[in-house]
């Protein structure tokens, strides 16, 4: 794992704590079966994470698996987005996040999806 996110794990380790903020999150996706290969990129090097949403919940796994939609992004870009300094909207018409559907849907459906995933986890986080 990239030692970068090091920074953001006491923030994702306060969501996995709370109960509260947990079924905050989960209700916002109840019924929602998706899930995510998350490729991290920091000037060569790569980081994997799966995330998945089934049934409204929430599952993440290190590593490359099977996912109905891949995202791509630097790193540091990740991380601003989880601390809420900058919107995973604004940076994917900008460019800097790659959205790929592996299911059949057009990438705008998972790209809508997954900015609405993001918004709520920073905004969880504030």
């Amino acid at each position: 794992m990239n030692p970068k996110l090091l920074s953001i794990i006491p923030k994702l380790v306060k969501i996995s704590i709370s109960q509260w903020w947990a079924r905050r999150l989960l209700e916002a996706y109840k019924g929602v079966n998706r899930s995510c290969q998350l490729i991290l990129l920091d000037d060569g090097d790569e980081t994997a994470i799966w995330i998945g949403i089934e049934d409204g919940e929430v599952k993440a796994k290190i590593g490359r698996h099977p996912a109905t939609t891949t995202v791509t992004m630097d790193v540091d870009l990740f991380i601003d987005i989880i601390k809420g300094r900058i919107d995973f909207r604004e940076c994917l018409w900008h460019g800097l996040i790659k959205i790929e559907s592996h299911d059949g849907r057009p990438w705008s459906y998972h790209a809508f999806l997954w900015a609405g995933f993001w918004e709520r986890i920073a905004e969880i986080l504030r």
